[in-house]
This record gives structure tokens, C-alpha cells and sequence, in this order.
């Protein structure tokens, strides 16, 4: 109910939820009754989970009389629609339903004896004339003289806040209490309720909404302990049925007291079990002891039966077990428990069960052991073997491999377990370096080191080349030119010969000491044009040459995945051009910017040499690209204009980033008619090796991850992983997105125009990013058309380098 509507005669008064409770009658009603006067209120309105009620006031005679529907009132009551209440003279009807409710006043009063027209209709306002009212003395408030200073307490004033505090009190429990009768069949002999205060009277009980437990008993009758849950759901009558006495049962067990019996499934005490109060009915008996089989048998007792007595005789279930070891003195457990200290003999419960022994010094020994019942288990006597020795080895340099005896066990530093007590040969090797043998002998329980000191061992190569001056390369690192003596550990190397104009010569070598070996590299000449299929720069990175094309660009509308940024446009790259085969490391940025900090994420590192550099702006990279141009001695790209770097017009020939076609034709064209759908092909699912994206490995940190996918990087890879394109070119689409040179713009091109190497807009402060990353999991961004843009650097942002071939 959320209002409720007074109705007396031709006046109308609308009380809400928040208005309760209403008085009737009193000296200042809400709702008033005939006569008026300062006697306290007939009754109280009240409404408690929408429900109207009605409450008698607890004061003494002289109070009109209530009754509803002829009944009358000493307890408060629920009120519905259809009720008649009568207040002294004045009836009302509860009408209405739902949400609204009325109290509708007849217009004619019930009459009592008194003559007609002895009283008016009843109204808001009638009342017949009050007496006069004799004036009392007063002296004003600001006449009168000020209190004494200090709290003075009279104890009337104490007793009278008492009062009310217990009449307010028991107001409350009034107006949110019910009454409940509860009863038992047959009827109890004694009946208590507890859990909280619960007044009762005539078999009827005041109480509050809540958990209650109810105790009632009756000579021949068991105990009756239950729970009442009081609600507004629970009717007003709760009935409970007392269970008539059956039969009191003892139990014994032989040959073994101290089981445990249960009855009806529940725990009943153990043996010896007497004065059992069982009630009237079937019951199942259960009898438990350690190393016996369970005893169970169901009893039937009718109401006054004589006492019960069950003899429970329990089977053995248990082998004898015997177990001795060398040395002795070890603690036995099975299954975990312990059993005592070898030499031992027991009885263990049939079954499948685990023997251990643990001696200190010696390792542990366990043992499966099928039991039956009756069956002696003798395990005899067991040898314990002494604890391992630890060796740990370690070498300078360090990654070299570790030989004991004739197992390889590792490489440096390692820490392994070896038999104790015999001498072991342990041999430390690494590639160009002189194999360092010990010989040493670990005791058990002990730790022993091997340190080794590895000597290099060198070789003499001679490296030329045809025509001389080439570019040298060793193990990725620059060596100056061809023509020259290189003095190289005694272990495998690859070697490269470099020379613009010429195709790259590569080979592998491995010098041996006192002996000098030599390299020639006969160089051809690359491509029609004589432009290089490839270069290398300062650092040695090496770019290939991409040939121009006409492709387009951006994807189709019905496209999975596809972004309102990837409208198709026309484009066509009319220059050759190169581009790296890898994305820059982090070894390589940081011999620009010694203190970058590619940081880490979710707790993975992301400094690793030959990682790819992320958190760098896109001014970083082309700062990059610049320094790169300087150190190449080429004109830089990149020029400072209005506090930014903008690329110069038209493009010189140094080091740059790529722009967003160069990128996008390399990508998903790569010397193919037809665009690649993803860095793997058209299809899904993502075959093994596809790519380093967000996948099973870094689940943890993204908290996300490919169903069905694991490339084994949690966070970034190394530059160069996994399989190249058709242009031998590697993570185009995967390990880190990748900044390049055009400023973003969300401008679709022109239909039927085709746009001529396009560089997008000349200013703007996003850039585009394009391919996906180790951090990215879903569909979208796993599409070689897939657009980004951005300003900020982030964990899977890195970049490549790009440069015009002509």
C-alpha cells in the first residue's frame, strides 16, 4: 500500500507509507472521533510491508469501544478490503486494493439509545461545543528568573523518561510484532519458546519477524527441539507433531569397545551404548571400529516397547605387517600415519595401502602394498639409500655444456644431484675454448663446486672480396671492410659480404688453431636496374628492396572485423623503395638514446637486447631515422618545423619511417596480385607459429588471450621470429604495432581516382599505427587492413625503418 484515503462525509484526507502510524481519536488525531476531548487515542493505523493494520491502544476504561466485523478488538489485526471497523459510533469500510486504499465513514453514525438528531454527521471539523477553559496564572518566559547554574536531575524527570522509554519500546514491538498460536499434536504438558522475547497469552504469542526454537514435551513423548522461522509467509496457527516414545537401545561390539554407533545415519556416542532414547518406527544401526568391518542391522520399535539391546560382532579387517631396514631406527608411516620406527610389526587395515620409510641422511623409501584380510605382509628388511650429493658447476664464460662421466647434464651455471661417495669426471666445454676435466667426489647430503676457467682458443681468417672494399659482417656485428686478417674464437661463425650494387655474399667458417683459413667473396651484381636487392645500414640492419605496384587499399565493407577507418582507396606506389626485414632493437635505439626504457609489463621485461624497442614516441623514431641519415652520411628526412618534426618534400634519400602504403603494400601484398587477409593467410583458426599475439602465455597479464593459441611470448619476441613474408620480411602484423610516417586521417579516397605514392595529411598531431601486437586478442585487430592511430608511447609500440631507392 503506498496511500490511503480517509473519507468522512464530503471531506477527503490523503495519508502516505511515510504518515503511519495514524492515531484515532485523542487530543490531536489524525483522525477524529466524537466527542473530542483529551482522553488518549482509541486506536492506532499502522502498515508494515505495504499491509495496513489496525492496533487497540493500551490505556485504560473510558476509551470508545473497537471491534471489526463484529468482533471485538483486544490485538492488532490485519486490515483488507471488505472490512467494516467500528470506532465508538463512527464505521468505517475498508475499500480499494492493490497500491491504494480507502476508509469510507458512513454518513449516518450507529445509534445507541439516544434520540434522534442527538448527534451530527460526522465530519473532520464536528465536534460539539468544548467548555469554557478557566485562565491559569503565568508569568512569561522572559519575566521569570534564570535557573540556577549547574545540571540538576530530579529523579520524577528520570522516572518519567523511563516511562515513555518503555511505553515507546513496547509500542515498537507492538506495531512490528504478530501473533502466532502454536500447537502440538498431541497437545504438550510444558511448551517454551526462546531465541528472542516472546510474550504469550492463551496459547498465543507475540512475536517479531526472526528465528525462534520451540521446545515442547508431553509424558510418553519424546522431546520435540525445532526451529521456527518467523515471516510474513508463516501462517498464524504452527503446528508441530511430538513423536510417541519407543524404546530405550544399548549396543555392544566385540571384540573390539570403543566404536562408533551411528543411528539413522547420525552419530549416536560409542560402545558400550546405553539408555538410547529410540522413538516409534525403523531405524538403521551402524557399528564402526578401526581395522574391522562396518557392522550395520535396522531395528523396528513400537511405541512402549521394552528396552533393546544389539550385540555387534565386529569381523577383523586387517593383515599383520612386518618391516625391518638398514640402518635401523626409521619411522614407518602408512598411508601417511605413523606406525612406529623399524624394526617394526603391526596390523594395517586391508586394502590398498603406502609404506614409508624417512631415516635422516637417507632418502625416502615407499612402497604400494596390496593388504587382505588375515594375510601376513612381511616386507623383510630395506636398504636405505644415502642422500645424493649436490654439484654445483659454473665456468668463465659462462653457457658452456657439462659432461659428468658420460652424461651431459646441462650448461653453466647449473646445480645437479650426484651419487654420494664415488669419484666423478666432470667435463665443462664451450665452442673455441679448451675443455676444462675435474675430478671430484661429493659426500652425501653435501654440496660441492667446480669452477672453470675456459681458455679461448683463436684462429687466423683471411676475408677478401671481388671488387675489394666491401662491407664486412661477423656474427651480425660490422668488422670494417674486406681485405684484412681477423683473428676469430675456435667455433663456427657467419660471415657476410656486403656491397651496394651487389648481391649479399654470405657464408659460415670455423677457424682452428694454429691454422689460417680463408674467405673470397666473389660479388654479383643485383637486379636489372643495378639498384641492390638489398642494404644494410650503420648498424647493420639489413633492408630489401621493394618493387612499386598498384594494389588497394583498406578492405572490404562485408569484411569480419572491419573498421569504418579501412574505406578502399586506389593507391600506387611508382618508386622502389626498402624496408627493414626486422623492427629495430632495443640494443639499436639505445645506441642513439643511451637511457631509453622500454620498461616491462605485468611483470615481463621488455629491455632485452634483441627484443624490439616499444614506449617510444613517433618523434623518437624519426629522431632515430635522422641519426641513422647522419651516420650513414645521407641528408636527414626529418626537419623541425613549428616545434615538431615533419618529413621534407620531396623525400630526400636518408633513413625514414615507411609510409602507411609502403607499409600496407609490403604487408599484404608482398609481390602477390591478391591482399593477405592476415600475416598467416585468409583463414582461421591461427596455425601454430603464426605470430607472436596476445596468446595463452600472456594470458595473466591481459587477462585475455587467442583461444587455442600459445607462440611461447608471454610479452615481446625477438626481432626476426617466426616466418618471414614472401619478401623476406619478419613480424609484419605481430610482435610490436608499428608507427609509421603519415599523419592520421579518417578521409576516404576519391572514387575512381587513383592516389601516386600518397604520404597523407601535412600536419595533424595522431599518426598512424599499424599491425598487431603481442597484447592484442581479438579478430579485428589481427587483419593486415586493421588502422590504428595514436600520439603517446606504449609496451607494444615500436617501429621499422624505411628509405626511397632512387
Amino acid at each position: 500500500m503506498r496511500t490511503l484515503e480517509v473519507v468522512i462525509g464530503d471531506e477527503v484526507r490523503l495519508y502516505r507509507a511515510e504518515d503511519f502510524p495514524l492515531s484515532l481519536g485523542g487530543p490531536r488525531p489524525h483522525l477524529p472521533l466524537p466527542p473530542p476531548g483529551d482522553r488518549e487515542p482509541a486506536a492506532h493505523l499502522g502498515c508494515d510491508g505495504g499491509d495496513l493494520f489496525i492496533q487497540p491502544a493500551q490505556s485504560g476504561g473510558g476509551q470508545p469501544s473497537l471491534a471489526c466485523n463484529g468482533v471485538p478488538l483486544t490485538a492488532s489485526r490485519w486490515l483488507e478490503a471488505g472490512d467494516r471497523l467500528a470506532v465508538g459510533d463512527l464505521v468505517f469500510t475498508v475499500a480499494g486494493a492493490g497500491d491504494a486504499l480507502q476508509l469510507v465513514a458512513e454518513t449516518e453514525p450507529a445509534t445507541d439509545g439516544r434520540s434522534e438528531g442527538s448527534a451530527d454527521p460526522v465530519g473532520f471539523e464536528a465536534a460539539p461545543p468544548m467548555a469554557p477553559v478557566a485562565p491559569a496564572a503565568f508569568t512569561p518566559g522572559w519575566q521569570r528568573a534564570p535557573p540556577p547554574h549547574g545540571l540538576r536531575v530530579r529523579p520524577r524527570t528520570v522516572l518519567m523518561a523511563f516511562v515513555v522509554a518503555v511505553l515507546a519500546a513496547a509500542a515498537w514491538y507492538v506495531l512490528t510484532a504478530r501473533t502466532v498460536a502454536v500447537e502440538t499434536d498431541p497437545p504438550a504438558e510444558s511448551l517454551r519458546i526462546s531465541g528472542g522475547f516472546a510474550p504469550g497469552f492463551g496459547g498465543r504469542y507475540l512475536l517479531r519477524p526472526g528465528r525462534y526454537r520451540v521446545e515442547a514435551g508431553r509424558t510418553g513423548y519424546l522431546l520435540l527441539i525445532a526451529e521456527l522461522e518467523l515471516s510474513r509467509a508463516t501462517p498464524d496457527t504452527v503446528r508441530f507433531a511430538l513423536e510417541p516414545l519407543g524404546a530405550t537401545l544399548s549396543v555392544r561390539s566385540r571384540p573390539a569397545a570403543g566404536a562408533e554407533v551411528t543411528i539413522d545415519g547420525r552419530p549416536a556416542g560409542t560402545t558400550p551404548l546405553d539408555g538410547f532414547q529410540l522413538a516409534a518406527g525403523e531405524h538403521a544401526v551402524g557399528v564402526a571400529a578401526p581395522l574391522h568391518l562396518p557392522f550395520s542391522t535396522t531395528v523396528v520399535v513400537e511405541p512402549g516397547s521394552p528396552p533393546l539391546r544389539i550385540d555387534a560382532d565386529l569381523t577383523p579387517n586387517w593383515a599383520p605387517l612386518a618391516l625391518a631396514s638398514s640402518p635401523a631406527g626409521a619411522t614407518v608411516l602408512i598411508d601417511g600415519r605413523p606406525a612406529g620406527t623399524t624394526p617394526v610389526s603391526t596390523r594395517v587395515e586391508a586394502g590398498s595401502r603406502t609404506v614409508e620409510l624417512r631415516l635422516d641422511g637417507f632418502k625416502e623409501w615407499r612402497r604400494p602394498v596390496a593388504a587382505e584380510a588375515g594375510a601376513a605382509v612381511d616386507l623383510g628388511t630395506v636398504t636405505l639409500q644415502p642422500l645424493d650429493g649436490r654439484l654445483a658447476v659454473d665456468s668463465s664464460p659462462r653457457g658452456a655444456a657439462v659432461m659428468i662421466g658420460s652424461s651431459f647434464r646441462g650448461t653453466t651455471p647449473l646445480e645437479v644431484a650426484v651419487p654420494p661417495g664415488a669419484p666423478l669426471e666432470v667435463r665443462v666445454s664451450l665452442a673455441g675454448h679448451r675443455t676444462s676435466v675435474h675430478e671430484v667426489t661429493v659426500a652425501s647430503g653435501s654440496l660441492e663446486t667446480v669452477g672453470a676457467d675456459l681458455e679461448m682458443l683463436t684462429g687466423e681468417v683471411v676475408i677478401t672480396s671481388e671488387p675489394p672494399g666491401a662491407a664486412l659482417v661477423v656474427d651480425g656485428a660490422a668488422r670494417g671492410t674486406t681485405g684484412q686478417t681477423l683473428v676469430l674464437p675456435a667455433r663456427p661463425h657467419a660471415v657476410e659480404v656486403r656491397l651496394d650494387g651487389y648481391e649479399p655474399y654470405r657464408t659460415d667458417i670455423t677457424p682452428e688453431p694454429g691454422l689460417t683459413r680463408a674467405v673470397r667473396a666473389l660479388l654479383v651484381r643485383s637486379g636489372p636496374d643495378g639498384l641492390p636487392a638489398t642494404i644494410s645500414s650503420p648498424q647493420n640492419v639489413e633492408l630489401v628492396m621493394v618493387r612499386p605496384g598498384r594494389f588497394a587499399m583498406g578492405a572490404a565493407r562485408r569484411e569480419p572485423g572491419r573498421r569504418a577507418n579501412e574505406i578502399p582507396r586506389e593507391v600506387e606506389i611508382t618508386r622502389p623503395y626498402y624496408l627493414a626485414v626486422r623492427e629495430v632493437s632495443n640494443r639499436e635505439f639505445r645506441e642513439f638514446s643511451a637511457g631509453h626504457r622500454s620498461g616491462a609489463f605485468a611483470g615481463h621485461n621488455l629491455e632485452i637486447d634483441h627484443h624490439p624497442v616499444v614506449n617510444v614516441s613517433w618523434e623518437d623514431a624519426a629522431r632515430y631515422t635522422n641519426w641513422l641519415s647522419e651516420k650513414a652520411g645521407l641528408p636527414p628526412v626529418y626537419a623541425e618545423r613549428g616545434g615538431t618534426l615533419v618529413p621534407r618534400t620531396p623525400l630526400p634519400a636518408g633513413y625514414r619511417l615507411p609510409t602507411e602504403a609502403e607499409w600496407a603494400w609490403a604487408a599484404r601484398y608482398a609481390g602477390s596480385a591478391a591482399a593477405a587477409k592476415y600475416p598467416w593467410g585468409d583463414a582461421l583458426p591461427i596455425p601454430g607459429g603464426a605470430g607472436n599475439f596476445g596468446d595463452a602465455s600472456a594470458e595473466a597479464a591481459l587477462r585475455a588471450a587467442l583461444p587455442g593459441y600459445n607462440d611461447g611470448w608471454p610479452a615481446t619476441a625477438p626481432v626476426g621470429s617466426f616466418t618471414a613474408n614472401a619478401l623476406g620480411i619478419f613480424n609484419l602484423g605481430d610482435n610490436v604495432a608499428e608507427w609509421v610516417q603519415d599523419v592520421y586521417a579518417f578521409a576516404p579516397g576519391a572514387a575512381g581516382v587513383v592516389e601516386k605514392d600518397p604520404s597523407g595529411p601535412a600536419s595533424g598531431s595522431q599518426h598512424v599505427i599499424r599491425g598487431a601486437s603481442w597484447m592484442d586478442t581479438a579478430v579485428t585487430e589481427l587483419r593486415l587492413s586493421y588502422r590504428d592511430s595514436g600520439e603517446q608511447p606504449r609496451p607494444d609500440l615500436g617501429f621499422r625503418i624505411a628509405r626511397s631507392a632512387q
